[in-house]
């Protein structure tokens, strides 16, 4: 063990609140990075490396408050950024092809079969727009409320909850679909 000593939490609340945040944030932020980036994990770890240098760049006083969101929303611009710099980036929304079908739902009892399920529906989801996938993955894999949505991808919270609606009702209509096919 060296002998240099380690500045004390108190001398470096940036420093202080990285720690904290890589503990808290780093791996839910790899993972939506990563959705972001196509699946490309390596990409998706530069990214969030720059969002935590980001972070301790940024006054702590005025990001702690809202912190999950402020890094998801840098986390999310820098993925975007990326994609721009690739020229791959396309959000077009088809709304002509929404069905309004009958819900369906997965028999609770049966864990196997809803673990099977759950599979699928990630699955069936990359056939979404990506604007829809997104307000998903931040609500029900992040567990984000409307607002830190709104703050991190700049839509209004109404318009947060038309996407997770219609994408919602477009991800039910797929899924019927397929399983309806024998």
């Amino acid at each position: 063990m060296s002998n240099v000593p380690m500045p004390s939490q108190s001398s470096d609340p940036a420093g202080t609140l990285v720690r904290e945040a890589l503990a808290q944030h780093e791996s839910n932020l790899i993972g939506y990075a990563t959705s972001i980036l196509g699946g490309d994990e390596n990409r998706a770890r530069d990214v969030v490396q720059d969002t935590f240098l980001k972070l301790y760049l940024a006054d702590p006083d005025r990001v702690r408050e809202n912190l999950k969101a402020w890094l998801y929303a840098v986390c999310r611009n820098r993925a975007l950024d990326v994609l721009r710099k690739e020229h791959r980036l396309s959000f077009t929304d088809d709304q002509d092809t929404l069905d309004w079908l009958d819900e369906w739902q997965p028999d609770p009892s049966d864990d196997a079969s809803r673990e099977e399920m759950l599979e699928h529906v990630w699955t069936t989801m990359e056939q979404l727009p990506p604007n829809q996938k997104e307000v998903l993955r931040l609500k029900f894999q992040h567990g984000l409320s409307y607002k830190e949505i709104s703050g991190i991808t700049g839509l209004s919270v109404t318009n947060v909850g038309f996407l997770l609606h219609t994408a919602i009702k477009r991800l039910r209509k797929l899924m019927n679909h397929a399983l309806a096919e024998p």
